[in-house]
């Protein structure tokens, strides 16, 4: 499955390029401290397992929750569309990026930030790498849990790990 990391590809470039091109996003704050995710969808549209994870998010962080992705600008050139809209609280973004020949996403997301504490995300996607296409319809529920239990170690924002 090309889905293996704990965030999965268009999550994360979908907040990368949210950063990218709208700066009034980085408006949106968080609360530093402990972050549960919890995942639910379908991969190549079979259920999966629901994963729930949780990263502890720094202060620096929190001020600007999409900054961490910032190692991901080199691959955002390559996009033949992205929209991006911000309507109050509400992001939503549709990208077509890469070369399907080598790795290509597509994507429509829609991101809904309830408070510093709480938000919901929904997603789908389709990705060809090597020839192969896989496909996800994705959401996620990010919560505020408490404080840190421990010092963060370059730990990236909820939802995006």
């Amino acid at each position: 499955m090309l889905m293996t990391s704990r965030c999965s590809l268009a999550l994360c470039v979908s907040l990368f390029l949210l950063s990218a091109a709208s700066p009034a996003f980085a408006a949106i704050e968080l609360d530093p401290g402990m972050w549960q995710d919890t995942e639910t969808g379908e991969e190549d549209g079979k259920p999966v397992k629901p994963e729930v994870t949780s990263d502890c998010m720094a202060p620096e962080e929190a001020k600007d929750p999409v900054k961490a992705l910032s190692v991901m600008k080199d691959g955002a050139g390559q996009c033949k569309k992205l929209e991006v809209k911000e309507k109050g609280n509400v992001v939503s973004i549709e990208m077509q990026c890469g070369d399907p020949k080598e790795m290509s996403i597509e994507m429509i997301g829609t991101y809904t930030f309830l408070d510093r504490r709480h938000y919901i995300g929904t997603m789908k996607s389709t990705i060809i790498h090597g020839g192969q296409t896989a496909t996800s319809n994705k959401t996620v529920d990010s919560k505020w849990i408490g404080p840190c239990t421990a010092a963060p170690a370059g730990k990236t924002a909820p939802g995006k790990k």
